[in-house]
């Protein structure tokens, strides 16, 4: 991908310049509307008729070179411009992976014998694998015939018996593009919450900050899903004596882990500096990124603050809020912290949590919206559309 900046308003250019691997590949160019001024530019590339240009202009008209030069062509464009030179940026830069560990600590327990639950559920996937992936082949292929998109969220249900032989459904989400591609439920289905009550007594505790982290990932996992809006109170992301390696680490943890459509990040401006410091180091600046608009949105836009000490983690909308609380700020080790589990209301939150500490924060809308249903019925699969709120008045339930 390039990222070229327009000539008449600084605005940045994503292109995505297509080049057939094993073929001639034609030379060109094309002419370029500003989203934010209007104004023309053109810009070189290969393929031009196959190039994308991602964000912030339109593709107006292209040339190639084996018909007309590209002085001759620009010549019906008065006061036109190049793009100019930026960056070649390779890889995804919306790509994560992360993956819900079922190793302890855990999150969800049976509300019969208060033992874990993940770990059988992670069973039960692995055994209906097969049919989930032909039932979402199958609702894939009918979304495509029918028009394409539907819905952005994908929910799959899926009853488990406990060792106690209490028997319960989970629920695995999964951001839905009807692109054709398969799926591996092992990998791409994220487990988001039961049928049971959340057991606040069993995810409470004095634990090791790995613990905290790994219990904290599971419900970031959950919040993507379910919630608008996440919100990371943090003072420190790891401490000034880490080594540099580690600190990269852990924000790209923050990269990885947080939707940066939906996060918001407080922390002090030392630990951000820190950061920014060892990226220097390391020869990677986060200003250029922040130029080209190639930085990570939350740590872009992160709210620096320095009178605090709390540490608070939240999921919430305009309805309902999760949270985890305790003295874990957002690092590995060994040394023990404590943790706890919250709900309220989003009212109680604001006035309790958020309004004494003086901090932004984004309104978030309410969870309503339609998913996707995968669920299996009198031992068939089916597939349809469902009301969000049917499922998370089911999850959020606690205990």
């Amino acid at each position: 991908m390039l990222v070229k900046k327009c000539p008449h308003c600084d605005n940045n250019v994503r292109i995505n310049v297509f080049k057939y691997p094993y073929a001639e590949n034609d030379k060109g160019g094309m002419i370029l509307k500003c989203e934010e001024c209007s104004q023309l530019s053109y810009c070189s590339v290969t393929n031009p008729i196959e190039t994308r240009v991602l964000k912030g202009a339109e593709k107006i008209q292209t040339w190639d070179n084996d018909v007309v030069s590209k002085d001759e062509f620009i010549l019906k464009f008065p006061n036109i411009k190049e793009l100019k030179n930026g960056l070649v940026v390779i890889g995804d830069l919306n790509q994560r992976h992360y993956e819900f560990d079922f190793r302890k600590p855990h999150i969800y327990y049976c509300s019969n014998c208060r033992e874990e639950i993940e770990s059988a559920a992670y069973a039960a996937l692995f055994v209906e694998s097969a049919d989930i992936v032909c039932q979402y082949d199958s609702l894939m292929g009918y979304i495509l015939s029918n028009g394409g998109q539907e819905c952005d969220d994908l929910v799959l249900e899926l009853e488990v018996k406990c060792d106690c032989d209490k028997t319960f459904v989970t629920y695995w989400h999964k951001k839905f593009v009807a692109d054709g591609k398969k799926i591996n439920p092992i990998v791409d289905l994220y487990l988001v919450g039961t049928d049971m009550p959340v057991l606040t007594n069993c995810i409470d505790g004095v634990m090791s900050k790995n613990d905290c982290k790994r219990i904290l990932e599971k419900f970031v996992i959950r919040w993507n899903a379910i919630y608008p809006r996440l919100l990371i109170v943090t003072p420190f992301v790891g401490h000034q004596w880490l080594p540099q390696e580690l600190i990269i680490e852990l924000w790209d943890w923050i990269k990885n882990f947080l939707d940066p459509q939906k996060t918001s990040l407080i922390t002090r401006k030392a630990t951000f500096d820190k950061y920014k410091k060892v990226c220097e180091e390391k020869g990677i600046s986060l200003d250029i990124l922040d130029n080209y608009d190639l930085n990570n949105a939350i740590i872009k836009g992160f709210t620096k603050k320095q009178d605090f000490h709390s540490k608070i983690y939240v999921g919430y909308s305009s309805d309902h809020v999760e949270m985890l609380l305790g003295s874990f700020n957002l690092m590995d080790g060994p040394s023990v912290e404590n943790l706890s589990f919250k709900h309220s209301d989003y009212d109680l939150f604001m006035n309790k949590f958020i309004n004494p500490m003086k901090i932004p924060i984004v309104q978030a809308e309410s969870l309503d919206s339609d998913w996707l249903r995968i669920f299996k019925k009198e031992d068939q699969w089916s597939a349809g559309r469902i009301e969000s709120s049917k499922i998370l008045n089911v999850i959020m339930n606690y205990l």
